[in-house]
């Protein structure tokens, strides 16, 4: 499985175009020109790819926060869902 954060810069890049040289771990949204739309949608992206999506909240939060965020929400995620299947 392809790590998060190598698929969220592929998403920034194929999807909101952009530049390759401008995405770092420690590149906030608000450095990449990202204002409340492209925000937004960029949540819906991630919502429809992980399944969870990033605190609406943290506008200042870099990709590498962002991945990390993403990362531990996936996993409970699927905790979550292997409870429920447990369970049944």
């Amino acid at each position: 499985m392809e790590p998060v954060y190598d698929v969220m810069t592929r998403l920034l890049t194929e999807h909101f175009g952009v530049p390759e040289d401008q995405i770092r771990p420690d590149a906030t949204f608000e450095a990449l020109e990202f204002d409340s739309l492209a925000r937004l949608e960029l949540g819906m992206v991630l919502a429809d790819t992980f399944g969870v999506s990033l605190p609406e909240d943290q506008v200042d939060m870099t990709l590498a926060e962002a991945a990390e965020h993403l990362t531990a929400a996936v996993g409970a995620a699927a905790a979550a869902e292997s409870l429920q299947k447990a369970v049944r």
